[in-house]
């Protein structure tokens, strides 16, 4: 990954950051970089205040440094499960420098 790529993946999980609660569960799913395009697109996995696990998508533009919902779908407890045990867990709640985390 080149240092511009790492560094706007940064900026994009920094933007994501600020958008839930300290303490909030939330996973990284999947990403993907499009250098054509210029953005980010994320699926996070995230449990709602009912209880409920769904799956959401956001898409960051790098240029503006905007982050757009995509929306979100439900998933069950037994998928939710799964990404757990395999996804990265979004830092929430705060924002980090990324040069240093």
């Amino acid at each position: 990954m080149t240092d511009v790529v790492r560094e706007s993946n940064a900026a994009c999980h920094e933007r994501l950051a600020q958008i839930f609660p300290a303490g909030a569960l939330v996973w990284i799913e999947a990403e993907e970089y499009n250098e054509r395009g210029m953005h980010w697109k994320v699926t996070l996995l995230r449990q709602t205040a009912s209880g409920q696990w769904e799956r959401c998508r956001y898409q960051y533009d790098i240029p503006s440094a905007a982050l757009f919902f995509m929306g979100c779908s439900p998933v069950t407890d037994a998928e939710a499960a799964r990404i757990r045990q395999r996804a990265v867990r979004l830092r929430s709640g705060h924002v980090f420098n990324s040069r240093t985390s």
